[in-house]
């Protein structure tokens, strides 16, 4: 099925953007914060499947895939649920790759806390987790992110996951490296497929590299596309 690319310019200031400010080592980070109350729109209320780009089944030869994520993930897009994609959103270039994108949930500022209270089933042969900058931003504690994801992924019911790495983050640098470290370890653990696929994304110090990010915390639309192809990669490589 074809998604609908968006590419625009990120979302203009005019519309709502929640702020995180997380003090990390005296170092201000700005992030975003998760909606209160019954969720962000287009987000899945516990036990409602996710939206799909098409209701009918993925054609056999196309490998499907879902998503789970935050800001990362989301990036500019429209209306990322329902295949409406953003230039700086990592699924854009997956699309282009050749993989079907079956739907899922992304929000600006989700814990994986709030992922996990908010995701439903989603039909797709593979399910993509990119998780974990905004529990770094928050404190929470690794095996509180731990227990999340194993609610997300048992909450969306795919057999097959997919778990990527974290992007840098300029503001704490060797936390996320050690995230993503603890992360890989959990892959290995719950028999998950890990990818380092922020790898082309990272200094040698665990800092964004030139050109990859627009801020310090998100990737610009050329760490997006560098992000996507590298989870592409995976998931055509099969496990």
């Amino acid at each position: 099925m074809g998604a609908v690319v968006d590419r625009t310019p990120r979302r203009p200031a005019g519309r709502a953007f929640a702020i995180v400010v997380a003090m990390l080592g005296g170092v201000a980070l700005a992030a975003c914060t998760p909606s209160s109350g019954s969720g962000p729109p287009g987000a899945t209320g516990p036990g409602e499947a996710s939206p799909s780009t098409d209701p009918t089944a993925p054609s056999a030869a196309t490998t499907s895939f879902a998503v789970v994520g935050d800001s990362i993930t989301d990036a500019n897009s429209p209306d990322l649920p329902r295949g409406e994609l953003g230039s700086e959103s990592w699924v854009t270039y997956a699309v282009e790759a050749g993989l079907e994108f079956a739907g899922g949930w992304a929000e600006w500022g989700a814990t994986t806390a709030f992922m996990a209270d908010s995701v439903g089933a989603v039909d797709a042969d593979v399910l993509v987790v990119l998780a974990g900058t905004n529990d770094l931003a928050f404190g929470v504690p690794f095996d509180a992110s731990t227990a999340n994801l194993d609610r997300i992924v048992e909450r969306v019911g795919i057999d097959e996951v997919v778990v990527s790495s974290i992007p840098p983050a300029d503001a704490f640098p060797a936390a996320s490296v050690e995230y993503n470290e603890r992360l890989e370890a959990l892959a290995d653990d719950r028999g998950w497929r890990f990818t380092d696929a922020s790898a082309d994304l990272r200094t040698v110090d665990g800092r964004f590299a030139d050109g990859m990010s627009y801020d310090g915390l998100h990737p610009s639309e050329q760490g997006a596309r560098a992000l996507g192809e590298a989870i592409a990669a995976e998931l055509l490589a099969g496990g």
